[in-house]
């Protein structure tokens, strides 16, 4: 009987996603068995949580600290990396393969060991001092502060960078322009930054942070978005690298948002500011395979500026 060779059709998009995440819960089982094994090098995730004044209750955080750390004399970088809306400070490490992607970068030699901070001002809080909260303030006057005098983590701008995903896109993106004295890059994924105003599927329209007289409110919106930071930030001096990257197929309509920002930032610093648009959705797979470069690029960026 002859043989024949099957017909060979292009992956769809589709199982090209079933396909990679196949592959990150692999890689992830693979990375807890490795880390099992005597001798293996391996990081340390703790639970801590900061008093906060600002939101009348305790911040909590997950904290990874790299291999090495309890032995180590010298501080580390640190990158403040924030959730999207429902989230909390246990999402990146559960659904973003965080602590995972850190130790593979680490011991690559990609980037520098590093503390890394997840922390979260609940899951509504848009990292901004909005009507219902002062999440920002609670996040620059008492998080670092607390994490810089608990953790050997360096306290100089060019130990200190910052990301997040969704709306932690969006708080890396505003506490950076509005504090660009405190960070050395920031990491800007899949942002929503809806510019002049969210669609009636984002989580904005819904979180007391924008509501006022109980309803959504588009001048409180406009004056916490990023485009009423950028005058001010033009007009100083010190400028934040800045890495954003955005899934093709965002139903939030985040690609354009994020071309829009690059261009504006362009504008103001075109040397430090890159865009990516990759395949995907405003989904986990997006922001897990945005993680890795994201992390290299504001990892190189404050090594440049230190």
């Amino acid at each position: 009987m002859a043989l024949t060779s099957p017909t060979l059709r292009p992956m769809g998009a589709r199982a090209r996603r079933w396909a990679q995440a196949h592959l990150l819960g692999l890689l992830t089982l693979g990375a807890a068995l490795g880390a099992a094994l005597p001798g293996h090098a391996a990081s340390t995730v703790l639970a801590d949580q900061a008093p906060s004044a600002a939101l009348g209750r305790p911040l909590p955080f997950t904290i990874y600290l790299p291999d090495g750390y309890e032995k180590a004399q010298q501080p580390y970088p640190v990158v403040y990396l924030l959730h999207g809306a429902g989230g909390d400070e246990n999402e990146w490490r559960t659904k973003g393969g965080a602590v995972e992607t850190l130790d593979g970068l680490i011991k690559r030699g990609l980037i520098r060991p590093s503390v890394v901070v997840m922390p979260t001002a609940g899951p509504a809080s848009w990292w901004a001092d909005g009507a219902a909260e002062k999440a920002g303030t609670a996040i620059m006057n008492e998080l670092l502060p607390y994490v810089e005098a608990r953790y050997r983590v360096q306290k100089e701008r060019s130990g200190r960078a910052i990301g997040g995903l969704s709306m932690g896109g969006y708080g890396a993106l505003n506490l950076s322009l509005r504090h660009p004295q405190k960070f050395c890059g920031a990491a800007v994924i899949s942002p929503a930054i809806y510019d002049p105003l969210p669609p009636e599927t984002s989580a904005a329209r819904r979180t007391p942070q924008f509501v006022r007289n109980g309803q959504f409110d588009p001048d409180t919106w406009k004056a916490l978005n990023y485009p009423a930071a950028l005058d001010a930030y033009r007009a100083g001096t010190v400028r934040v690298p800045m890495w954003i990257v955005s899934g093709d197929h965002d139903f939030l309509g985040i690609a354009p948002m994020s071309a829009n920002l690059f261009w504006r930032l362009h504008q103001i610093q075109p040397r430090q500011v890159e865009l990516r648009v990759i395949d995907g959705d405003h989904e986990w797979l997006v922001f897990r395979d945005a993680l890795p470069d994201a992390l290299q690029y504001v990892d190189q960026a404050c090594r440049k500026g230190s």
